[in-house]
């Protein structure tokens, strides 16, 4: 029997209802939005029972046909990251990426979507090409993490997130080049990444992880007045929301399978080491070797209770790397 995490109220109300960024769950066989948190109210502008009774055709400026091809790719895990264009209860139509995969949702393969509002981003990149002062001013517009720099990795301008990331201010990295800031083995994949926008004249994404942040990379060519390829812009958007929620539901969904399947050969062991142990004298020395084999798979029994009530992800340190923390992941009654 699987565990369907979406019955943790508390995972959920954390993951999802609550959370800053924009998520929507959708029925990827009619397109009905099952659920959508905060958040895509406010950005939607949509009370929770219109959105409830709405289709994504309704908010995707995609026609139904286009918008069912996307959800089967995003289904049949062929594809988790979109662009499209999603019309507001206003009428406004915004740009926008989406990480979107298949999870269980009341007992039903439905569609976990986390969307980011890039429409900055996009008139950021239409306008480039016109002015430097242009430039800064739309990178320091945006959430996204933002560099421009040249091919040789001597960096012209970033917005603070970019900075911050390196724990430094935008000021104290302009004029310098990456190589200073990263290792070399990440400078090295830097300047292929670099080569491969300027030989093919066109952008480049690929996932990055951080100091245990991921992140969606994003690498545009910037072109000079002899449309040459002289400069590169990197738009960088965090997705650990999306990695984390990955990582929680398939604990819990391990969690729930391995306590099921634990529970019943405990209560057989337990079971006939309590008739060894009435059947057997008291001075019998057995006693000793039962009473520890019971004290052992009772502790057994308290673990499987522990992974029954996993609500969230949580690792500790070990010897090599990090493993799930059962204890502080579980929130036991």
């Amino acid at each position: 029997m699987s565990l369907n995490p979406l019955n943790h109220q508390s995972v959920y109300e954390s993951l999802f209802k609550h959370s800053y960024s924009i998520m929507l769950i959708i029925d990827p066989e009619t397109g009905k939005i099952l659920d959508a948190n905060s958040a895509a109210l406010k950005f939607y502008q949509y009370s929770e029972k219109e959105i409830l009774n709405m289709k994504m055709s309704e908010i995707n400026t995609l026609s139904e046909k286009e918008i069912q091809s996307e959800m089967e790719k995003a289904r049949l895990k062929k594809r988790n990251y979109f662009n499209f264009r999603h019309r507001l209860k206003t009428g406004d139509i915004r740009d926008v990426e989406v990480y979107s995969g298949p999870i269980e949702f009341q007992d039903k393969k439905v569609l976990y979507s986390i969307i980011h509002d890039i429409s900055d981003k996009k008139q950021a990149q239409e306008t480039l090409k016109k002015s430097e002062s242009t430039i800064r001013a739309m990178i320091n517009a945006t959430r996204s993490l933002v560099y421009l720099f040249d091919i040789q990795g001597d960096i012209i301008n970033l917005n603070i997130p970019g900075a911050l990331l390196f724990d430094k201010r935008p000021d104290e990295m302009i004029g310098k080049n990456f190589k200073t800031f990263f290792g070399e083995e990440d400078f090295s994949k830097l300047s292929l990444l670099v080569d491969e926008v300027v030989e093919n004249q066109d952008p480049i994404s690929y996932q990055k992880e951080r100091r245990g942040r991921y992140f969606d990379v994003h690498l545009y060519p910037v072109f000079n007045e002899s449309d040459q390829v002289d400069r590169i812009c990197v738009f960088a958007n965090d997705i650990t929301d999306l990695k984390k929620t990955e990582k929680v539901f398939a604990a819990i969904e391990t969690a729930g399978g391995i306590c099921h399947e634990m529970n019943q050969p405990l209560q057989v062991i337990l079971g006939n080491l309590e008739l060894l142990r009435i059947n057997l004298e008291e001075d019998d020395p057995n006693q000793n070797l039962i009473n520890t084999a019971l004290l052992q798979t009772e502790k057994l029994g308290r673990i499987t209770k522990k992974l029954a009530h996993i609500t969230h992800y949580e690792t500790k340190g070990y010897i090599k790397g990090t493993i799930f923390d059962i204890d502080k992941s579980s929130e036991t009654p």
